[in-house]
């Protein structure tokens, strides 16, 4: 897959495959419904990570990266960050071939339908200095049940955790100190982030109390089959 449209200070655009396989195109084209909106994320920054669209749950598997001047994003239904290009690879995505501009009226870069129809070949010959994939690695992150069927090891995450956990529970005491240092941070700080904390620490506990419950359980099931 190529980076197809790419626009200095928009954004880069990409996301159209060639796999000529009957599933991954009907998966490649088939709608998303469009996440709700997030003020938070707003606005726009550059790095963001966003699916492409045309109108109301229209995002299908082409994706756009935000460049620089792209602060008006966001309004379109489709337009929600789900991702950010991580720290340090910025520049690379700034040094994407650009030559080509938009797509037209607005460049002379590829149109979306010459790719669908025509495939690398268009690109290849017709935009050849475009970037493209090489590789693409999806990394997923555990969840509860598999950390909890998992190795041995897997006590030892939960431990690590914990120790985690404690650590945040120190800075967030220190932080409280810092702020008792003054009276008007403290009053105001204490009202609003004492329930939060206080349940985000509750949370921590009983998700760690399940885990190693679990792994308990496993080991006595364990113990069992082999008597």
């Amino acid at each position: 897959s190529h980076f197809f449209r790419v626009v200095p200070h928009f954004l880069v655009q990409f996301g159209i495959g060639y796999t000529q396989e009957r599933e991954l195109k009907h998966f490649a084209d088939s709608s998303i419904k469009d996440d709700p909106k997030r003020a938070d994320l707003m606005p726009f920054r550059e790095g963001y990570v966003s699916f492409a669209g045309s109108g109301p749950n229209s995002r299908t598997s082409q994706l756009f990266i935000a460049y620089d001047r792209a602060q008006h994003l966001g309004t379109s239904p489709w337009e929600t960050p789900f991702g950010e290009v991580v720290d340090g690879t910025q520049e690379t995505v700034r040094k994407l071939y650009s030559g080509y501009g938009d797509m037209p009226p607005w460049g002379k870069g590829p149109e979306q339908g010459p790719i669908r129809n025509r495939g690398a070949n268009y690109i290849v010959e017709d935009f050849p200095l475009l970037d493209k994939f090489e590789t693409c690695i999806v990394k997923r992150v555990a969840s509860l049940t598999q950390m909890m069927e998992g190795d041995e090891s897997t006590e030892k995450k939960v431990v690590e955790a914990g120790r985690e956990g404690k650590s945040i529970e120190r800075h967030i005491r220190v932080a409280a100190a810092n702020n008792d240092k003054n009276p008007a941070i403290a009053s105001a700080a204490n009202q609003r982030e004492q329930p939060f904390l206080t349940l985000i620490l509750v949370l921590a506990f009983l998700v760690l109390v399940i885990l190693l419950l679990g792994i308990r359980r496993r080991k006595m099931r364990k113990t069992g089959k082999s008597v």
